[in-house]
């Protein structure tokens, strides 16, 4: 019966090293897929939001907004309450310390984009309409967080003209479109974050 051959020492180093290659070689584009992964995880998760907004002020039949961190991770809902709407309301106190304000009484549910993914740029076309709940809405929260302008949907379905962009540290993004009219989003594919940062406001 013959001897079975082991491996020798010099062999298994050999087969070690061309592992260590081939794992180098492939870890760099390994990186990018997992980096492209969570900006459209990201992306998504702010479609989700803006669709919410827009679905919830057709139901509720109250205008709602939709803001994000300045060059932060955190965005926000909330519905959008007049002074006199306010006072009107059953939850309304004349006399409160929050009386006349502007935003909902309850503090809005901040949630966060994923670890490495920020708020990088962002607008939207000033209406009418728009434009006076913009001077009374405070861009800057209780907690220090400075908001951005707030994007805005109405009751009859309609939305400010808008685009988002999220991106990470490696100069990747993704834009996300909001069209006013129908208030249709658009998310855009993974690009280089400077291309995206200087595109011209809602472009098609």
């Amino acid at each position: 019966m013959s001897r079975r051959r082991a491996y020798t020492l010099l062999e298994l180093l050999l087969v070690l090293a061309i592992i260590v290659i081939a794992a180098a070689a492939v870890a760099p584009s390994f990186g990018r897929v997992m980096r492209g992964i969570s900006l459209r995880s990201a992306a998504n998760d702010v479609r989700a939001a803006l669709t919410k907004a827009h679905v919830m002020a057709m139901k509720s039949g109250r205008t709602h907004m939709f803001q994000y961190e300045l060059g932060g991770s955190k965005y926000k809902i909330e519905p959008y309450i007049g002074g006199d709407d306010e006072l009107e309301s059953v939850a309304g106190d004349p006399t409160g310390a929050f009386a006349g304000s502007t935003t909902s009484q309850a503090p809005a549910t901040e949630k966060t984009l994923p670890e490495g993914i920020k708020f990088t740029a962002g607008d939207f076309a000033i209406e009418s309409r728009a434009e006076r709940i913009e001077r009374e809405v405070s861009t800057t929260g209780g907690s220090g967080v400075t908001w951005s302008r707030p994007i805005l949907f109405f009751t009859d379905g309609s939305a400010v003209d808008a685009f988002v962009v999220v991106g990470n540290d490696h100069n990747s993004g993704i834009r996300i479109d909001l069209r006013g009219m129908t208030a249709a989003l658009k998310v855009g594919d993974v690009s280089d974050l400077k291309r995206l940062e200087d595109t011209a406001p809602f472009s098609r």
